[in-house]
């Protein structure tokens, strides 16, 4: 059975035409709804949060507006499937978003609260959340050292490819070129080993520890907004371009990633 399914991977994969090509500004809509479609583990973004544009705003906008240059498209027989936005500069990503964009996200979203607009209680949970506890789950990262980051979303009908992989590695290939050598991420996961931690142990078992930076705090998200009561906790880490690649080349054999 374990032959039968790796040959029909296999297949797929023959038979997919994949193609990986910068971002364009005729892309915007499109990685605004793959955005809100993938949000909340594939649940979408209608599940917590009702409006569809202040959350694509949040999500996307620096990226495609700002910092077009470090974003790449993922087409599989010329259907758009998924995305990287990147930044090559996180304090200017926290500028921009802090100085022009979030304040009118926040503007908007008071005014349609105010004035009712908002039918959803889950809406008007996550706002009380943002304001009142997302900011303090936070990690602390050193932006001097690791500068960097980059988010990735796939459809469903692509996964198993190795396309996040393919993506991730351009970019890397990007911040090679510009000589900056430190990238950082994070991740909410389950506080007992999520599937992050889990392939970076896995990881770490047969190679050289990866990461120079690793923090972490509690997570509140799931339970206040899904009723999740799994201790869930945000993962930060940082480490030089280099390790990381190494780690991408790994999880991309290892789990078709």
């Amino acid at each position: 059975m374990r032959a039968e399914t790796e040959g029909k991977r296999r297949a797929r994969l023959r038979e997919a035409t994949a193609t990986i090509r910068p971002y364009a500004p005729a892309d915007r809509e499109a990685v605004r709804d793959i955005c809100r479609r993938t949000a909340y583990r594939n649940r979408g973004s209608s599940a917590v949060f009702e409006d569809d544009d202040l959350f694509a705003d949040y999500w996307t906008r620096y990226y495609t507006d700002f910092e077009p240059e470090s974003c790449l498209i993922l087409e599989e027989d010329g259907r758009i499937i998924g995305y990287l936005l990147g930044t090559v500069d996180a304090r200017r990503h926290q500028k921009i978003m802090a100085r022009r964009i979030v304040p009118g996200i926040l503007a908007r979203a008071l005014w349609r609260l105010v004035t009712l607009q908002y039918r959803n209680p889950s809406t008007r949970r996550m706002l009380w959340w943002l304001v009142s506890r997302g900011w303090r789950e936070e990690p602390e990262i050193p932006l001097d050292r690791y500068p960097a980051h980059y988010h990735c979303n796939i459809l469903r009908e692509g996964y198993g490819k190795g396309y996040y992989s393919a993506m991730a590695l351009k970019f890397l290939d990007r911040l090679d070129e510009l000589g900056i050598a430190g990238l950082h991420g994070q991740v909410e996961e389950a506080e007992a080993g999520g599937p992050w931690r889990q392939m970076v142990n896995a990881y770490t078992e047969q190679n050289d520890v990866f990461l120079d930076h690793f923090a972490e705090k509690p997570s509140t998200f799931q339970s206040f907004m899904l009723g999740n009561d799994k201790k869930m906790v945000n993962r930060a880490f940082g480490g030089p371009v280099a390790s990381y690649r190494d780690w991408l080349v790994w999880t991309a054999k290892k789990y078709h990633m």
